[in-house]
């Protein structure tokens, strides 16, 4: 299951064919494949739940080396099993290539603070669960949960004009995200660094609110 680099392109041009990154969030911060999605080496098990990949999809790998058995195994153990194999020597292989390179923009949370009042086109996009989203956030910020990123309709609101600031839990899929985003072909995103634990930290510098709370024994037809 090595793949030389030049097997590694030809099944790479195959648009059914998914290449997914679990290298360290620091190494993939660096630069990655156009295209792949980064899922780390213990949130293999999300995939399932999330449905970012169909089980029946070809999967192409870049790791680190001495991790690729392991990696394999835990794949189609999820019921993956068209792991068609993984690139010799990482990533490395690839940008000695002069192969080109992608990039997720990583910034601190007060760089959002700083940004919101004069950035017209600034969308923070919330990709914490409702329930989460509901009980605090920022204001005017959109909520996507990242068990919707499966479906294509969910994000037809999102626009290129947009710059977009994404914040999860703790900033532990934050890459996952932003990779399936570009994916998609949107590509004006930055990261925020730790997350919704990093804004309740300097919560000061921003307006936190919470939703309206929805009332199970309203009528939509009578309120109208």
């Amino acid at each position: 299951m090595v793949l030389s680099l030049a097997q590694f392109l030809s099944l790479s041009q195959d648009e059914s064919v998914q290449i997914i990154d679990t290298r360290i969030d620091a190494e993939f911060l660096q630069g990655y494949i156009p295209g792949s999605i980064h899922v780390a080496l213990d949130e293999i098990k999300t995939l399932n739940a999330l449905k970012i990949i169909e089980q029946d999809c070809p999967i192409i790998l870049v790791c680190d080396q001495g991790t690729e058995e392991i990696l394999i195994k835990r794949f189609e153990l999820l019921g993956y099993t068209q792991v068609k194999g993984y690139l010799q020597g990482g990533f490395s292989t690839w940008s000695a290539a002069g192969e080109k390179i992608d990039l997720i923009i990583e910034v601190e949370v007060d760089e959002l603070a700083m940004d919101i009042p004069f950035d017209e086109y600034l969308m923070i996009l919330d990709i914490r669960t409702e329930e989460a989203y509901d009980k605090a956030h920022i204001k005017d910020s959109i909520n996507l949960p990242l068990i919707e990123f499966g479906d294509p309709g969910a994000m037809s609101e999102l626009d290129e004009h947009f710059n977009i600031y994404l914040i999860d839990d703790l900033g532990k899929q934050l890459l996952l995200a932003a990779s399936v985003l570009k994916k998609q072909g949107i590509h004006n995103i930055r990261i925020v660094q730790d997350g919704w634990d990093a804004v309740e930290f300097l919560k000061n510098k921003f307006t936190i609110v919470a939703s309206p709370k929805k009332d199970a024994n309203s009528d939509p037809f009578l309120d109208n």
